[in-house]
């Protein structure tokens, strides 16, 4: 009896150091360089809308979450799985647990019928392993690529230690399960991202009342072993701030905001003339973005300027260069700002902290740059009221509807937009119906639909990702193989930036993960169905516009939604 084919395991092999920073040189380490989901609405244990926030420390304008296990409806590169979501159980003083039901449809379509015979995995037996969906990359194992959500204020994410089910191998009608364990949580009730299926609010329970809500013993046994096995709930289990990333739209300038500050990268092209420390002519719109994120906070705190400049000339000549930079600015902000509550100060560090490590022109033109680092007294939550966190830079040339010009095929959100490949080779359909506040996030379950060629010759990621980065983060940062499949490129735009998925460094990791689908990475059929789901900060707007910008030196794979509504869970 010949052994069941294993589920695509992708091993793309590591770019080389140059390659690599040649295609991330435009974004790295977020340096800018010039050149809803559908809400369940009823569950096993009880009826009521289900959405994010509720309970202690989160938000809780929605009605609570029902007691028991709740249903969702996903599709998984291209399959139809049906999941059922326990409440999230206390299992010990360290440890939570949540289970998950997955049962394939009887009438799902065979895998030879949705993956193209590129994927390289043998579909003979049309077993669907949804660990590839499920399971964080890579490899990806049971249903760990769950995540946990606070919506409240700027949030949190909880990271899976690890989770049991192995590659959760379906034949039609079968059902599999998965108990997926993360550290403890300090809410009464918690939002729940499943991969390519939804967002759902479940409660946290205690483990003497699993059972009452049809939480069995052997479910929670695998959460006892894993925390036996790992001392714990697993290395990878952690809880951390959700983190905004955005960039202007003509790149001059790229900004990173946590919850304790807010970090403005300066395109240092954009803001001085060559070699020099006297600004250009669109300095000022640079440094009136910085303003205006100072003026958010008008109880001041610590106001950190840091010049930073290119390997060409000597290095005294630079470091002299990198300190004039910071300084010019430092003075520029004191007459756009009021700075007379903050402790500002300027440092240069000439060219010994490159952004990139190389010699490239893109390289060089990254690591010339000036980092201003705000630090709000009392964090970057308590901003000033009827401020958005967002400062409003000049947009590019716009068309009538007041947003730069489309770089590909446009549809509105409900409608949808098709969007052929390269040649006419391929084309995908992609709606989102709108998008939900949830807290301080927006939520949203994108549907895309494979057409006549399915993806030909690429993979669902290549419409999905940030087409400026191969192997990395929309900040630049290398991910390798398990950055290769993320959704990061789905993206807002307003008030002038291109506002990216939501994400958050874990503990072990030097690339930071947006809330959005881990691994897309999969060439498929004509007629496959994909639900990506995707978390975004909120942008206080009643309508959106989704954009996935082109590939570098082309619109290939560009698109846009416009008029998504948002309404609130």
């Amino acid at each position: 009896m010949s052994p069941k084919p294993r589920p695509l395991a992708l091993h793309p092999k590591q770019s080389s150091r140059r390659s690599f920073l040649t295609l991330t040189a435009l974004t790295a380490a977020g340096v800018p360089v010039v050149a809803g989901c559908r809400l369940s609405r009823a569950g096993s244990g009880g009826g009521g809308g289900v959405s994010g926030g509720g309970g202690a420390g989160s938000s809780g304008a929605a009605s609570p979450a029902p007691d028991g296990w709740q249903d969702l409806d996903g599709h998984l590169l291209g399959h139809r799985v049906s999941v059922r979501v326990s409440p999230l159980v206390r299992v010990s003083e360290e440890a939570t647990a949540l289970v998950l039901e997955l049962t394939r449809a009887a009438d799902d379509a065979a895998v030879a019928d949705v993956q193209s015979s590129e994927s390289g995995s043998d579909d003979s037996d049309n077993t669907v392993y949804a660990s590839t969906s499920l399971g964080r990359p890579l490899p990806a194992r049971g249903a760990s690529g769950v995540r946990l959500i606070d919506t409240a204020g700027a949030g949190r994410v909880w990271t899976a230690g690890s989770a049991s089910g192995g590659t959760l191998e379906l034949k039609p009608g079968e059902t599999v399960s998965s108990t997926v364990v993360f550290t403890p949580v300090d809410l009464d009730e918690v939002t729940v991202l499943v991969p390519q299926t939804g967002f759902v609010r479940v409660r946290v329970i205690d483990r003497d009342a699993a059972a009452d809500v049809g939480v069995s013993s052997e479910a929670l046994g695998k959460a006892d072993k894993i925390i036996q096995d790992n001392s714990g709930p697993g290395d990878k289990a952690a809880v951390v701030p959700l983190e905004r990333y955005t960039r202007a739209l003509d790149d001059s300038t790229g900004t990173r905001t946590t919850d304790k500050d807010v970090t403005v990268t300066l395109a240092s092209d954009v803001t001085f003339d060559s070699d020099s420390y006297n600004l250009t002519a669109a300095a000022d719109a640079q440094l009136q973005t910085v303003a205006d994120q100072i003026a958010q906070y008008p109880d001041g705190g610590n106001l950190d300027i840091v010049g930073h400049t290119d390997d060409v000339a000597d290095n005294a000549h630079n470091q002299t260069l990198s300190e004039n930079r910071a300084g010019t600015v430092k003075d520029r902000l004191g007459q756009l700002a009021a700075l007379t509550k903050w402790q500002i100060t300027t440092t240069g560090k000439g060219e010994t902290e490159p952004a990139i490590n190389d010699t490239t022109d893109e390289a060089r033109a990254a690591n010339r740059r000036v980092v201003i680092t705000i630090t709000p007294t009392s964090g970057t939550t308590a901003k000033q009221p009827g401020t958005t966190g967002t400062a409003t830079p000049p947009a590019p040339p716009a068309s009538d509807t007041g947003l730069p010009e489309a770089q590909g095929p446009v549809g509105t959100g409900p409608d949808g937009v098709t969007v052929p490949g390269p040649d006419g080779k391929g084309q995908i359909t992609i709606t989102l119906d709108h998008v939900t506040r949830n807290g301080g996030l927006l939520t949203a379950q994108l549907t895309i639909t494979t057409g006549p060629g399915g993806t030909d010759d690429a993979t669902l990621t290549t419409w999905l990702k940030d087409p400026a980065q191969a192997f990395a983060s929309s900040r630049g940062e290398n991910g390798g193989a398990s950055a290769v499949g993320i959704a990061n490129g789905l993206t807002l735009l307003a008030d002038g930036q291109r506002l990216y998925p939501t994400d958050y460094l874990p503990p072990d990791s030097t690339w930071h993960h947006p809330l959005t689908e881990l691994y897309t990475y999969k060439p498929l059929k004509e007629g496959a169905t994909t639900t990506i789901c995707v978390a975004w900060p909120d942008t206080a707007q009643d309508t959106l516009t989704l954009d996935h910008p082109p590939t570098k030196n082309s619109n290939q794979y560009a698109y846009r939604l416009t008029n998504i509504p948002v309404i609130t869970a």
